[in-house]
């Protein structure tokens, strides 16, 4: 035993620590570097992805929301308040599947729409990016509005409040007989014993309001102009022709002359002498012809405003898109001025094609379809 050699692991063990420490080491910094290329990786994608969302919102969703996310007929999407709300999660679900009761459509091809989910995630991606410099946007706050309850009193109570088969409501002393709860309650439920509807459904909140705003200034004996286009008024002019209403049709007539353009104001007038000549079939053929040829605008001017609220949806040359063809298109070709003139205001419900009230003026709107009108016998 004395003559075996004992072996020395000392310098062996001293290696095999001095590899591990290599091979540590080692791991150690291509973990540190795999991190930093993945790093890299992801924000090279999300860049990518930005860019694709970029052109896809331009090209889908500036018609609403503004080529910058300012809104229009759509709500403020570059609002910090909006954005630190709205998860990403959530922005994808509200624009795959919509938003029923409003006007925002389904959009992710599960439900119908144009968008895979990479489509709708670089859309999120790019919507995100805004994060980084928006700023507050404080919400509009509702003002109620006696002159667009007028409107809404003229398109919706006139009928019976001004006919025969309820009570006249522009009465000072009815008016302050009643609290104004008790009328807000009235237009909401409606009073079913005496005839009265229940509008609570078809108005909305804030409609609701504004004929409050209404009846409050008929309280304190104010006259209010409604706030309401050309259109409705010469729709209430036949109205009160069709009832043999003399005075009432020249008191309309005399508001749409004040602010209606092209050949309608030059024909007004004399439509006003049929009516003072007794000529009341006369004077409602006439009114007749001028509602549908009601809006006449400029085809020229017309290009411009096409292609700064319709170029995006439906084309630059009509061709469509995410709003239907517009050249050689049987609705325009079957469809009055007036009838054109009314769907472009309100739009079509759930669809992207929002209603252009309040963003653009009949004017406009005139142009718009005179420059349609041109789409429709030759194709561009």
């Amino acid at each position: 035993m004395d003559n075996l050699q004992i072996e020395n692991y000392e310098r062996h063990s001293i290696l095999g620590l001095i590899l591990s420490v290599i091979v540590i080491l080692g791991v150690g910094f291509i973990w540190i570097n795999e991190a930093s290329r993945m790093d890299s990786t992801e924000s090279e994608y999300i860049f990518e992805s930005e860019l694709r969302g970029n052109i896809l919102y331009l090209e889908n969703c500036t018609s609403c929301h503004g080529p910058r996310g300012e809104g229009g007929a759509g709500p403020v999407l570059n609002n910090l308040y909006f954005l630190e709300e709205a998860s990403d999660e959530a922005l994808f679900a509200t624009i795959n599947t919509g938003r029923p009761g409003t006007s925002m459509p389904a959009w992710g091809q599960i439900s119908g729409g144009i968008f895979t989910d990479e489509d709708i995630q670089d859309i999120v991606n790019f919507v995100r990016k805004w994060e980084e410099t928006a700023s507050f946007v404080e919400e509009d706050i509702f003002e109620p509005n006696a002159s667009r309850g007028a409107s809404i009193y003229l398109s919706t109570c006139f009928i019976c409040h001004e006919g025969a088969t309820a009570v006249r409501l522009n009465n000072q002393e009815k008016i302050l007989s009643r609290d104004e709860d008790w009328y807000r309650q009235t237009i909401i439920n409606g009073r079913p014993a005496k005839g009265m509807p229940s509008w609570g459904k078809a108005l909305s909140t804030h409609q609701v309001e504004d004929l409050m705003a209404l009846i409050s200034a008929w309280g304190e004996g104010q006259q209010i102009a409604p706030d309401t286009s050309v259109l409705e008024i010469l729709m209430s002019a036949l109205f009160a022709l069709s009832q043999k209403d003399s005075e009432d049709a020249i008191f309309y007539l005399e508001r749409a002359e004040k602010i209606a353009f092209g050949p309608t104001k030059q024909q007004i007038p004399l439509i006003i002498l049929q009516i003072n000549n007794n000529s009341l079939d006369e004077a409602y053929a006439s009114l007749i012809e001028e509602k549908d040829l009601w809006p006449i605008g400029d085809a020229e001017r017309g290009v411009e405003v096409y292609s700064a609220t319709c170029l995006s949806c439906h084309g630059a040359e009509g061709e469509g898109g995410v709003g239907p063809k517009l050249t050689m298109n049987d609705f325009i070709q079957t469809s009055t001025n007036s009838s054109l003139l009314t769907f472009l205001l309100a739009g079509s419900p759930d669809t992207p094609m929002r209603g252009f009230d309040e963003r653009l003026s009949e004017f406009q709107l005139a142009d718009v379809i005179a420059f349609l009108r041109t789409w429709q016998t030759t194709t561009p």
